[in-house]
Protein backbone atom coordinates (compact mmCIF):
# COMPACT_ATOMS: atom_id res chain seq x y z
CA UNK A 1 0.00 0.00 0.00
CA UNK A 2 1.31 3.42 -0.88
CA UNK A 3 0.54 6.91 0.35
CA UNK A 4 -0.97 7.66 -3.07
CA UNK A 5 -3.26 4.64 -2.75
CA UNK A 6 -4.34 5.80 0.70
CA UNK A 7 -5.23 9.27 -0.61
CA UNK A 8 -7.21 7.83 -3.53
CA UNK A 9 -9.22 5.61 -1.20
CA UNK A 10 -9.83 8.42 1.32
CA UNK A 11 -11.03 10.73 -1.46
CA UNK A 12 -13.38 8.07 -2.83
CA UNK A 13 -14.80 7.33 0.63
CA UNK A 14 -15.29 11.04 1.36
CA UNK A 15 -17.02 11.67 -1.98
CA UNK A 16 -19.39 8.75 -1.27
CA UNK A 17 -20.15 9.97 2.26
CA UNK A 18 -20.99 13.47 1.06
CA UNK A 19 -22.74 12.68 -2.24
CA UNK A 20 -26.27 13.42 -1.03
CA UNK A 21 -25.57 16.77 0.66
CA UNK A 22 -27.12 19.63 -1.35
CA UNK A 23 -24.01 21.43 -2.54
CA UNK A 24 -24.14 23.98 -5.36
CA UNK A 25 -21.61 25.40 -7.79
CA UNK A 26 -20.81 29.07 -8.30
CA UNK A 27 -23.92 29.43 -10.50
CA UNK A 28 -26.25 28.03 -7.82
CA UNK A 29 -26.72 24.72 -9.68
CA UNK A 30 -26.68 21.40 -7.79
CA UNK A 31 -23.27 19.74 -7.89
CA UNK A 32 -21.61 16.82 -6.11
CA UNK A 33 -18.47 17.60 -4.16
CA UNK A 34 -15.19 16.52 -5.78
CA UNK A 35 -11.99 15.60 -3.96
CA UNK A 36 -8.38 16.23 -4.86
CA UNK A 37 -5.13 14.95 -3.37
CA UNK A 38 -2.86 17.53 -1.75
CA UNK A 39 -3.84 20.62 -3.75
CA UNK A 40 -6.34 21.94 -6.23
CA UNK A 41 -5.22 21.07 -9.77
CA UNK A 42 -6.27 24.42 -11.21
CA UNK A 43 -3.43 24.79 -13.69
CA UNK A 44 -3.89 21.27 -15.06
CA UNK A 45 -7.57 21.99 -15.62
CA UNK A 46 -6.76 25.23 -17.40
CA UNK A 47 -4.71 23.42 -20.01
CA UNK A 48 -7.32 20.68 -20.44
CA UNK A 49 -5.80 17.79 -18.49
CA UNK A 50 -7.97 15.53 -16.42
CA UNK A 51 -11.48 14.18 -16.80
CA UNK A 52 -13.30 17.49 -16.45
CA UNK A 53 -13.71 20.42 -18.78
CA UNK A 54 -11.25 23.25 -18.36
CA UNK A 55 -11.84 25.51 -15.36
CA UNK A 56 -10.79 29.11 -15.71
CA UNK A 57 -10.83 29.95 -12.01
CA UNK A 58 -10.92 28.30 -8.61
CA UNK A 59 -14.50 29.56 -8.34
CA UNK A 60 -15.57 27.03 -10.98
CA UNK A 61 -14.25 24.17 -8.82
CA UNK A 62 -16.73 24.69 -5.95
CA UNK A 63 -17.70 22.55 -4.12
CA UNK A 64 -14.51 20.61 -3.52
CA UNK A 65 -12.29 19.20 -0.82
CA UNK A 66 -8.61 18.44 -0.47
CA UNK A 67 -7.24 15.33 1.21
CA UNK A 68 -3.90 16.68 2.31
CA UNK A 69 -1.12 14.88 4.16
CA UNK A 70 0.62 17.31 6.48
CA UNK A 71 3.34 14.95 7.73
CA UNK A 72 4.20 11.28 8.02
CA UNK A 73 6.13 9.86 10.97
CA UNK A 74 8.08 6.63 10.77
CA UNK A 75 9.49 5.28 14.01
CA UNK A 76 11.79 2.48 15.13
CA UNK A 77 9.32 1.01 17.61
CA UNK A 78 6.36 0.40 15.31
CA UNK A 79 5.53 -1.07 11.94
CA UNK A 80 4.07 1.28 9.38
CA UNK A 81 3.70 4.99 9.84
CA UNK A 82 1.43 7.64 11.29
CA UNK A 83 0.19 10.36 8.96
CA UNK A 84 -1.39 13.66 9.95
CA UNK A 85 -4.09 14.27 7.36
CA UNK A 86 -6.39 17.21 6.72
CA UNK A 87 -9.66 17.03 4.84
CA UNK A 88 -10.24 20.64 3.81
CA UNK A 89 -13.73 21.48 2.58
CA UNK A 90 -14.58 24.40 0.27
CA UNK A 91 -18.26 25.12 -0.34
CA UNK A 92 -20.00 27.87 -2.30
CA UNK A 93 -23.43 29.19 -1.37
CA UNK A 94 -24.56 32.62 -2.54
CA UNK A 95 -27.82 32.64 -0.55
CA UNK A 96 -28.10 35.42 1.99
CA UNK A 97 -29.23 33.02 4.72
CA UNK A 98 -25.62 31.77 4.98
CA UNK A 99 -26.79 28.15 4.60
CA UNK A 100 -23.32 27.26 3.35
CA UNK A 101 -22.36 26.87 7.02
CA UNK A 102 -25.08 24.29 7.47
CA UNK A 103 -23.79 22.26 4.53
CA UNK A 104 -20.19 22.43 5.66
CA UNK A 105 -21.12 21.51 9.24
CA UNK A 106 -23.23 18.58 7.98
CA UNK A 107 -20.26 17.38 5.94
CA UNK A 108 -17.86 17.69 8.88
CA UNK A 109 -20.25 15.85 11.19
CA UNK A 110 -20.79 13.05 8.70
CA UNK A 111 -17.05 12.51 8.24
CA UNK A 112 -16.29 12.65 11.96
CA UNK A 113 -19.10 10.22 12.83
CA UNK A 114 -18.07 7.77 10.11
CA UNK A 115 -14.42 7.57 11.10
CA UNK A 116 -15.06 7.62 14.86
CA UNK A 117 -17.67 4.87 14.55
CA UNK A 118 -15.66 2.77 12.08
CA UNK A 119 -12.03 3.92 11.90
CA UNK A 120 -10.98 1.35 9.28
CA UNK A 121 -10.64 2.23 5.60
CA UNK A 122 -10.26 -0.60 3.05
CA UNK A 123 -8.95 -3.06 5.70
CA UNK A 124 -5.47 -1.46 5.54
CA UNK A 125 -5.69 1.99 7.07
CA UNK A 126 -7.02 2.99 10.47
CA UNK A 127 -7.91 6.40 11.79
CA UNK A 128 -7.34 7.39 15.40
CA UNK A 129 -10.51 8.49 17.19
CA UNK A 130 -9.15 11.87 18.27
CA UNK A 131 -9.87 14.49 15.59
CA UNK A 132 -10.00 18.25 15.35
CA UNK A 133 -12.42 20.35 13.31
CA UNK A 134 -11.08 23.76 12.32
CA UNK A 135 -12.71 26.88 10.88
CA UNK A 136 -11.23 30.10 9.52
CA UNK A 137 -11.08 33.07 11.87
CA UNK A 138 -13.14 35.15 9.50
CA UNK A 139 -15.88 34.25 7.03
CA UNK A 140 -15.57 34.83 3.29
CA UNK A 141 -19.18 34.69 2.05
CA UNK A 142 -20.22 33.23 -0.40
CA UNK A 143 -17.29 30.85 0.17
CA UNK A 144 -17.29 28.59 3.19
CA UNK A 145 -14.22 26.68 4.40
CA UNK A 146 -13.55 24.20 7.21
CA UNK A 147 -11.39 21.17 7.83
CA UNK A 148 -10.78 18.09 9.91
CA UNK A 149 -7.38 17.07 11.21
CA UNK A 150 -7.03 13.31 11.55
CA UNK A 151 -4.23 10.88 12.34
CA UNK A 152 -4.06 7.77 10.19
CA UNK A 153 -2.04 4.61 10.71
CA UNK A 154 -0.54 3.44 7.43
CA UNK A 155 0.83 -0.09 6.95
CA UNK A 156 4.34 -0.77 5.74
Amino acid sequence: MTVNDFLRRLIHETEELLKDISFVNDKGEPKRIKGYAQELPLLMAQVGWGDEGPAKTEEERFPYFLAQIDEIQYSEDRDGARARVWILLAVYDGLQDMSGWENINNALQRLIERFRRNPVLEDYYSCERGMKAAYPEKGDWPHFFAGIEMTWNLPE
